[in-house]
């Protein structure tokens, strides 16, 4: 008996059912990082090419997947509706061609970090991540953003913020400890023996480039510390952490910086911790798992390596910090 071949229509209909996997790439990338510019990047193509694919992929669905709010892409309710199935669909491709491969298959465990913790503390720390993952490979991605991690396959995200996560169980890793900072050289030759002297000198800010109400403020630490005379609407500002820290090694200023990305240049000398031990704020860096991932215990057992890793000396910031003079001889 011979199977019943469709016609050369039904064929073309059923593509038409089928948007473009390059559209689709380009909406997963933009809902991770609700950002065009950022998806851009990550799938290394203009910013106009990503906007043309998610535009085609709304005229196709015949509605609108995302609203768009100061720059920033937001799925809405038709776009979050779709997006689990999507990824399983990704999964699914991912897991077809690998059976094309004859060789061993290697397990995948997926990370989402912060870009700024992935730089200043994941990578540094990465090779003693990685020596107990046996079988796993880490797989690791940044999000700005909060996000459900049972619609992904990420198996453990560590997310900056108030640990309020869509109702998602969330352990503090990290508090947000809002340390001033600068080089040894800056303070050198700067007259800095309290946060009053501070009017007298340029001060660098990190701006969100998304909503978080987790970044550290000048004008929020120099109202808790009752300084009045400091313009904190002055100065430099960045919207990304790693470029607030690499401004204060470079020597331009004074700035606010989440403890737990400069420990190590605080450490390495390249910096200098100012006016005593940092407070912990209401904010922090979270470690949240996935109660739907295929690899839970291993989860579990990663999370816990992260906590040990957090709880060595060269973590966090020190308790001690410098008052009004440089250290005599500062390691570079």
């Amino acid at each position: 008996m011979k199977p019943i071949e469709s016609s050369s229509s039904e064929k073309l209909t059923l593509l038409r059912r089928i948007p473009s996997l390059i559209a689709l790439r380009a909406f997963d990338s933009v809902a991770r990082h609700g950002s065009c510019t950022k998806a851009a990047t990550e799938l290394n193509v203009s910013v106009a090419a990503v906007s043309q694919q998610i535009r085609l992929l709304e005229e196709f669905a015949g509605r609108e997947l995302f609203r768009r709010h100061n720059r920033q892409l937001i799925l809405n309710e038709a776009g979050a509706s779709c997006l689990p199935e999507l990824r399983k669909s990704f999964e699914h491709l991912i897991s077809a061609m690998g059976q094309l491969n004859n060789h061993h298959a290697r397990l995948r465990f997926n990370i989402s970090v912060p870009p700024s913790f992935a730089v200043r503390w994941l990578i540094p720390n990465f090779k003693e991540l990685s020596a107990t993952a046996g079988d796993f490979d880490l797989w690791v991605s940044t999000a700005l953003v909060p996000f459900h991690l049972a619609d992904t396959n990420i198996d453990v995200a560590v997310i900056h913020g108030d640990g309020d996560f869509y109702g998602q169980p969330a352990e503090l890793l990290m508090p947000a400890l809002e340390v001033p900072v600068c080089s040894p050289a800056f303070l050198a030759s700067a007259k800095i023996k309290s946060p009053e002297d501070l009017q007298h000198h340029v001060l660098i800010h990190e701006v969100p480039e998304v909503d978080d109400v987790a970044v550290p403020s000048w004008e929020k630490w120099l109202k808790e510390r009752g300084v009045a005379k400091v313009d904190f609407n002055a100065g430099p500002r960045f919207t990304n952490p790693n470029l607030v820290i690499e401004a204060a090694i470079a020597g331009l200023g004074v700035a606010l910086s989440r403890g737990a990305l400069v420990a190590r240049d605080i450490e390495a000398g390249k910096l200098v911790q100012l006016f005593g031990p940092a407070k912990e704020g209401a904010t922090g860096y979270y470690v949240v798992l996935n109660q739907r991932s295929e690899h839970v215990q291993f989860a579990v057992e990663f999370a816990e390596r992260l906590k040990s890793l957090v709880r060595a000396p060269s973590a966090a910031p020190k308790g001690r910090a410098a008052r009004g003079r440089a250290p005599a001889r500062p390691q570079r």
